[in-house]
């Protein structure tokens, strides 16, 4: 059977209508009803964009099975749309000899098209079955479908995003704890270790030097002393602190602290470090600098024995900024 096929690119034909010859009441009651459809058919669409947000398929297929209402003889017509590689067919759809097409674009690109149909039997003027409306409103339809599909499109995108956000948020959080098992782990063992050296420290280093102590004497049991308080001072948080809390201090200054705390005088640490007793005045001013206490009274050897507290180091930070 010959199918005759209408598009809306082509020029609708109207119905001639005689200038003496008015439309009557009942022709404009009808005309007024298919308006009413074709609006009822554009509001539709709109709420059935908003009803499916989530899904293109089930808004197409809402938008095709509702589209044979919206035509004059919907007893005789049915709907396809066309999008991608998918169709969406209205109930008991079946291609009929009539046809009107319009073409569905996203994004200004050809994504399918809008297809009405009506089947053998219809109504047929000598112009066709179809309203001149009805091209218009088949356009409409069709920038209205290329529209949500755009929208819709987009919105997915966001939630594919939001989703991906979402799992990486995720994996970044347990990667956290994990990192901070790691670290926790990490300090846990560096408390063994220190625990374990200056265990080793007292139970096999130190009677060694006690011994040697007290086998010399003279220079040679300066030296064996200073290594014993040196000893000492890796056992006490003495010398991590100083260093952490006054990061200025140079290695030789935090050397010539400890032997400051440990009551040397000028002349024993001049000789020990063979350097003259001026050097290490120098050094004992810029320590005192550095320590917060130059133009006080304080005692650097008492302080220096006093610093082994948080709160002395903690004075000694307030005086260096004061």
């Amino acid at each position: 059977m010959h199918r005759r096929v209408i598009r809306v690119s082509q020029t609708p034909l109207q119905p001639p209508l005689a200038a003496n010859h008015p439309r009557s009441l009942a022709e404009v009651e009808l005309a007024l009803r298919e308006r009413i459809k074709e609006l009822e058919c554009l509001y539709t669409i709109s709420s059935l964009r908003e009803l499916h947000y989530h899904s293109v398929d089930h808004f197409l297929q809402g938008v095709v099975n509702y589209l044979p209402r919206a035509w004059q003889f919907p007893e005789y017509a049915c709907a396809r749309i066309a999008h991608g590689q998918r169709q969406y067919l209205s109930e008991e759809f079946k291609e009929g000899r009539w046809r009107m097409a319009a073409e569905v674009r996203v994004d200004g690109k050809p994504e399918g098209a809008v297809e009405v149909f009506y089947a053998a039997g219809v109504p047929v003027l000598p112009e066709g079955p179809f309203l001149r409306e009805e091209y218009a409103l088949i356009r409409v339809v069709a920038e209205g479908v290329g529209s949500a599909l755009m929208h819709l499109q987009v919105e997915s995108d966001l939630r594919d995003a939001h989703e991906a956000l979402r799992h990486q948020h995720q994996a970044l959080q347990e990667s956290n704890v994990t990192l901070r098992t790691v670290l926790s782990r990490l300090e846990e063992e560096k408390r063994e270790i220190r625990a374990s050296m200056l265990a080793n420290i007292q139970k096999i280093i130190m009677p060694i030097v006690f011994e040697l102590e007290l086998a010399v004497a003279g220079r040679e049991r300066s030296y064996v002393t200073l290594l014993r308080q040196s000893l000492q001072e890796v056992a006490s948080p003495f010398l991590t602190q100083l260093s952490r809390e006054h990061l200025e201090l140079t290695p030789v200054e935090i050397a010539i602290s400890t032997m400051i705390r440990n009551g040397l005088s000028t002349k024993e640490i001049a000789q020990l470090r063979c350097i003259s007793e001026a050097t290490v005045r120098r050094h004992r001013e810029n320590i005192r600098r550095k320590l917060g206490l130059k133009n006080h009274k304080a005692n650097l050897v008492t302080y220096l024995q006093s610093s082994s507290t948080p709160t002395a180091m903690t004075y000694a930070t307030e005086r260096g900024h004061s």
